[in-house]
């Protein structure tokens, strides 16, 4: 049983045991691959372990869950014959195959139900009677086919892994016992190798730890004897590895640390000198790496720590020098991790930003070769570490350039993989050219996967257990269909970006942006770029201006050190104060409880805001970064994302949007594909209203803009009628778009997000992202709705704590209509209502068709709302009633078909009016940020 299998297993058990009552069916159907002995092996032992933990109430129903998939998966035992049946079936096939998996895993694979104590306790049984019964030369074919079969199981990813485990170690028992004669000893030796493998890894999965371990221990010495006395280097240095490794763990487990280490390392170097062969790099470099480990841990304990510091040091670079990211990622990342992680807690900052430069550069070609979107973000979480510790590194060493191109680098890998995974046209309405050259792309990756030696993906690299019988040769690189599969990748790509620039852009591997790349994005000497980034220690602000005339470079950093005793201090306060009150709005059960939570968070906004600004101390920043710059592109971290910057309050009681015109981006890498589409004036104005018909002033709002724009009925699509197909033709038809309707945010599903249809219909978040949603032409889109700018992901684990492995994602509605083509998005933070949205949306139109640009467009709609007293707006929309009731009248008489319409317009505003009558003359009845603040502009400005 592999890791990756126990992996899947334990986050299927995470899911059933956080989602909500009723879902666990159909997560169970989703994950039907998964559903095998195994998987119920692994539920209880994790129920056992709930239990120990004083998680009683989740331990027994898991339990009870895995005894019903157990009923539901095995069938009746009382037929031995199934078995036995069974048993002659797997045999025979082994005989015939030669031992051949590809012939042995479908049987299994058929037969996952059988594959329990039942089969085992049937194979020891039958095992240990043929071979008291047989002649010797009928023992050895016997062990043969036995071998074949152990090897075959020790290997198989599906089924219990603990029954596969014990049969492995039960064949190879009795084929070492069968070979202890003259003649076989290279057998024997193979075979030990192999068996100390198996009891290794029962050791791991808790099987017997203790005495497992000393068992592996001894199976090994025991080979490398043989080896040794038979001049097998090469076998002897795999086995010396293995040996080491276990000897590592057990001086790190406390067993007789000293003399564990010395032990391990004199194994380790043994091996490393056998090793130093032509065709040997890379087990070298494995060893020079378990090597390295060996003097860090000795280090660690306290003997002579700065010379075993060093030594480590040496081992990792002469094991990197042997490594190659694009070839070897796995292997590279390692090391790489390794060597950065010395330096950095021993704080030599130069040597964590060689360690951690090469691992980026490892992280970015596994998550190019990586072929499921599941894959790419387990190779993200697991490197998140590195992309921080490489940031905080080069901060610390003063090399500003180095930490703000890493950020960059870092941000919106989950929005590049989403753009390419098959996941998103799952409707099946692929273009015929996509997946060709998806299919070449898929097919030349497997080319270089095939070409390339797997990673190895054993705990501290133990080699895998070697068939039977074993050759000397070792698979080399073929190095010129290497390069001709990366070529045929590389067409692909380019005839995909010829087809969609955006998928192709962001789904190849990212290189290190360079300085001058990004200081050309700035469109002037008054524009600085804020990038903020939050590691464990210390949240981050890069500031980016154009170099100074003295030549120096524009970046600097405002940090702000989060309490020694709270890691993540600022995203954590984010959860509790801003993200979770929010979500708890809609978990209400009732409408007037939900109200009194919306009221609630509102209220406690302005407080709320300010505390943020202390927090990331902000008057600060301006006074000694931001003198001489008029306008800021944000790029925020994590649930900064959900924080309406424009709103946060400074000195002198100025708000930071009254101060700077503001725009955000989710990378740099966004904002680069938006500043290179053309920027033509927007002149066709398209209107998507009302879809669900229960929204009393968005038919208001839209005949305004209608009139402002000059639209035309055909480019207004409104009401029931409208449908998917019909919205994404009129986003091909226009250069800006009004969409005024009822939206959803789904913190728990982003890409399920969406605009709200009618008939249950809807335009989602995974939509935007597919190819088939591309509207080159698409200047800007308003987002009159709720909660477009709003991008939540799984926050805490099931201890409560901020998730390490936290991505910097933001997975919104705005940002699907950005990569889909639009240049900027209007989007919303939080749930807006409906009259106030109304003339806000009416007010930034106006303004926009007098040729002001987006950002001071937003702002007038702003003022208008945070300044307008009851007066203004009465007078203004008494002048509107008349004009509307005009049109009506002559729509009347010349029996215009939309004469209905227009009646309930003018009917509208006169209700409007009476509203504001409820108002003093003085009195702004639109000031409180509700109205007016949740609107921010994601894009070009």
């Amino acid at each position: 049983m592999n890791e990756a299998r126990i992996e899947a297993y334990l986050a299927l058990i995470q899911a059933l045991l956080q989602c909500e009552n009723g879902l666990e069916p159909a997560l169970l159907e989703a994950n039907a691959e998964l559903l095998d002995a195994g998987l119920v092996a692994v539920m209880k032992q994790y129920a056992d372990l709930l239990e120990q933990q004083g998680q009683s109430n989740e331990g027994r129903w898991l339990l009870n869950m895995a005894q019903q998939l157990e009923q539901i998966l095995d069938p009746p035992r009382d037929n031995q014959n199934l078995y036995i049946s069974f048993l002659q079936t797997l045999l025979e096939t082994v005989v015939e195959s030669h031992g051949n998996p590809q012939a042995i895993y479908p049987l299994l694979d058929n037969n996952l139900h059988l594959l329990d104590e039942n089969l085992l306790n049937l194979l020891r049984a039958w095992g240990n009677q043929t071979k008291e019964q047989a002649s010797r030369e009928e023992t050895h074919r016997l062990a043969a086919i036995l071998y074949c079969l152990t090897y075959a199981f020790h290997e198989f990813p599906k089924g219990n892994p603990l029954i596969n485990l014990a049969i492995a170690v039960y064949g190879y028992e009795f084929c070492a016992a069968t070979k202890r004669q003259p003649g076989l000893e290279r057998d024997l030796a193979t075979t030990l190798n192999n068996l100390g493998l198996a009891y290794w890894t029962q050791s791991q999965v808790g099987k017997e730890p203790v005495a497992n371990r000393e068992r592996a221990i001894n199976a090994y010495t025991e080979a490398t004897t043989i080896f040794r006395q038979l001049g097998l280097e090469r076998d002897l240095a795999e086995t010396l590895n293995n040996l080491g490794i276990a000897y590592l763990n057990q001086a790190e487990l406390g067993k007789e640390p000293v003399a564990n280490l010395e032990r391990a390392i004199a194994t380790y170097t043994e091996a490393t000198t056998i090793r130093r062969q032509p065709g040997l790099e890379r087990d070298l470099a494995t060893t020079l790496n378990n090597l390295g480990n060996a003097y860090r841990t000795q280090a660690r304990l306290g003997k002579e720590p700065v010379a075993n510091l060093e030594r480590a040091i040496a081992n990792y670079r002469e094991a990197l020098s042997f490594l190659n990211p694009a070839l070897l990622p796995a292997d590279t990342l390692r090391t790489g991790r390794n060597l950065g992680d010395i330096g950095f807690q021993q704080g030599w900052w130069d040597i964590a930003i060689e360690g951690y430069t090469v691992a980026v550069e490892a992280v970015e070609q596994s998550r190019a070769w990586a072929t499921s979107e599941a894959l790419r973000q387990e190779i993200v979480r697991e490197s998140i570490g590195v992309y921080e510790n490489l940031i905080q590194a080069a901060v610390n060493q003063g090399d500003l350039s180095l930490a703000l191109r890493t950020v960059e680098r870092s941000r919106s890998k989950r929005l590049a993989d989403l753009i390419a995974v098959g996941d998103l046209y799952a409707d099946g309405r692929v273009p015929p050219e996509i997946q060709a050259w998806y299919q070449q792309v898929k097919d030349s990756r497997q080319i270089q996967s095939q070409l390339r030696q797997k990673p190895l993906d054993q705990p501290g690299f133990t080699q895998k257990p070697q068939p039977y019988p074993i050759g000397n040769t070792r698979a080399s690189f073929a190095t010129e269909q290497l390069y001709a599969a990366e070529a045929a990748e590389r067409q692909a790509w380019d005839a995909l970006y010829r087809f969609d620039a955006i998928t192709a852009q962001l789904q190849q591997p990212q290189p290190q942006p360079r300085l001058d790349q990004l200081t050309a994005l700035l469109p002037s000497p008054q524009t600085a770029l804020l990038s903020f980034y939050t590691t464990a220690t210390h949240t981050h602000i890069f500031v980016l201006r154009r170099p100074s005339r003295d030549g120096g470079e524009g970046v600097n950093c405002h940090t702000i050190p989060n309490p020694p005793e709270s890691a993540n201090d600022l995203q954590n306060w984010l959860v509790v104060n801003w993200v979770n009150p929010y979500i708890a709005i809609n978990q209400a059960e009732t409408a007037q409880s939900r109200q009194q939570r919306r009221d609630e968070w509102h209220q406690a906004m302005a407080t709320r805001l300010q505390e943020l600004a202390t927090r990331l101390q902000f008057d600060t920043l301006i006074q000694q970064h931001l003198q001489g710059i008029t306008e800021l592109i944000l790029i925020p971290h994590l649930f900064l994302h959900q924080i309406p910057f424009d709103l946060l309050p400074t000195a002198q009681g100025q708000l930071l949007g009254d101060r700077f015109r503001l725009q955000f981006v989710p990378s740099t890498k966004i904002l680069g594909l938006c500043q290179e589409r053309s920027q033509p004036t927007p002149d066709t104005l398209g209107i998507v209203e009302n879809t669900t018909e229960d929204l009393p002033y968005t038919p208001l709002e839209c005949e305004w803009v209608a009139q402002t724009w000059n639209v035309p009925r055909q480019r207004r699509l409104q009401g029931r009628t409208v449908t998917p197909d019909s919205y994404l033709q009129l986003l091909k038809q226009v250069q800006a778009l009004l969409s005024s309707h009822h939206a959803t945010s789904r913190p728990d599903d982003p890409l399920n997000s969406h605009l709200v249809l009618a008939e249950e219909q809807k335009v989602t978040l995974r939509d935007l992202l597919s190819p088939l949603w591309r509207f080159p032409e698409l200047l800007e889109v308003f987002l009159s709705c709720c909660e477009t700018g709003l991008s939540f992901a799984t926050s805490r684990d099931e201890e409560g704590n901020l998730r390490r492995e936290l991505l910097d994602e933001p997975l919104s509605l705005g940002t699907g209509f950005l990569l889909g083509g639009a240049r900027a998005v209007i989007s919303s933070h939080w749930a807006v209502t409906d009259l106030a949205t109304a003339l806000f949306s009416r007010e930034y139109h106006r303004a926009r068709r007098a040729g002001e640009e987006r950002l001071t467009a937003l702002h007038q709609a702003r003022q208008a709302l945070r300044e307008t007293c009851q007066k203004d707006w009465r007078d203004r929309l008494t002048a509107d009633y008349q004009q509307a009731y005009q049109t009506w009248r002559q729509m009347r008489q010349t029996k215009d078909p939309n004469a209905d319409t227009a009646q309930a317009n003018y009917q509208k505003i006169g209700e409007l009016i009476k509203w504001l009558d409820e108002f003093a003359p003085d009195a702004v009845p639109f000031q409180d940020y509700r109205y007016w603040g949740a609107f921010y502009c994601l894009g070009l400005p």
